[in-house]
């Protein structure tokens, strides 16, 4: 498909020239999908942000039965 320019007659058939018909209309869903796009990337890096700090709670709280955390090691003994 060939790029419209704004001095093109609108490809919808109105017979306008397609900055006055539907170029605004092209734009703003360009921007809405920029958006959208950012606000998924937004809440993507919150849940990584909330599953590591989860990750990095106190490691003798879930210790296998009979082990204990080495912190100078990083695992269990």
């Amino acid at each position: 498909m060939e790029r419209v320019g704004r001095n093109d007659p609108c490809p919808c058939g109105s017979g306008k020239k397609y900055k006055n018909c539907h170029m605004d209309k092209e734009e703003h869903k360009k921007s809405s999908n920029k958006s959208f796009t950012y606000l998924l990337l937004f809440i993507l890096i919150i849940v990584v942000g909330v599953v590591a700090y989860l990750s990095n709670q106190d490691p003798e709280a879930s210790a296998p039965p009979g082990q204990v955390w080495s912190e100078e090691h990083q695992h269990y003994h």
